[in-house]
């Protein structure tokens, strides 16, 4: 289906579900991508009933990923983590001003909490101790982190070098699961139609300032320089995708 014209209705819908080599990143993709798209309107822009279509299109992921096999547990911890990615977002942007996030929010409605950015940071903890069990959705809530989320840590400035740390440590897992390949979370086939939409750039890794002759620093530098490519490549290919 095309995204409609004007600024009713489902306009923030998405054509596409492609071909990602994450069958759990595969089903999210039009979500990320609404979460992308209306980051970028105005909340007078927003359609009326926003919050329902996305109960609704959550619903349709959660079924999807029960097709595909996914265990219970599993399906619930991606459920969680992708309310509370798109509740951020929500209050960040401000749509609750003019839709029913200002009444509830995704988290509240799926899973009787108001807020659950403290708790994806210990579901974290939880996961990254199997990383092949739960490689998918590890790599799920990598691409969450390189789009913008932030959880706990974005209401505690004063902590984004802990958030870094984190945020390398998960890449280290994935990097161990997948060698040194890029992360190919997302896949784009040439007869894949998308929509219309543009990706914009949500999270850029901060560079470590060069202030020495140090081996130890210029490796750690090097590092964090490839870490930012591989990110750039997961956000490139996900724009490629919803164009």
């Amino acid at each position: 289906m095309e995204p409609e014209s004007g600024t009713s209705g489902r306009q923030y819908r998405l054509a596409l579900r492609g071909n990602s080599l994450n069958p759990m990143i595969d089903a999210a993709t039009p979500l990320l991508g609404m979460v992308m798209r209306l980051s970028t309107m105005n909340s007078q822009a927003m359609p009326e009933h926003l919050f329902a279509q996305v109960v609704t299109d959550v619903q349709a992921v959660e079924q999807l990923l029960q097709e595909q096999g996914y265990e219970p547990g599993v399906i619930v911890s991606f459920r969680y983590i992708l309310c509370t990615f798109i509740d951020e977002a929500a209050l960040g942007n401000g749509w609750s001003n003019k839709n029913e996030w200002i009444k509830q929010s995704l988290l509240v409605h799926f899973h009787n909490e108001a807020w659950g950015g403290e708790k994806v940071f210990i579901l974290l903890e939880r996961l990254i101790r199997e990383p092949v069990r739960y490689q998918d959705l590890l790599e799920f809530l990598y691409l969450c982190f390189s789009l913008g989320f932030r959880g706990r840590y974005k209401v505690a400035i004063q902590q984004q070098d802990e958030f870094e740390r984190i945020y390398q440590r998960l890449h280290h897992a994935l990097h161990k699961l997948r060698g040194d390949a890029p992360f190919p979370l997302l896949h784009q086939k040439n007869n894949i139609q998308g929509g219309r939409y543009q990706l914009i750039r949500r999270l850029t890794i901060r560079h470590v300032l060069c202030g020495g002759l140090v081996v130890l620093a210029v490796f750690y530098l090097f590092y964090l320089l490839r870490l930012d490519s591989q990110t750039q490549d997961i956000l490139h290919q996900l724009n490629k995708l919803l164009r």
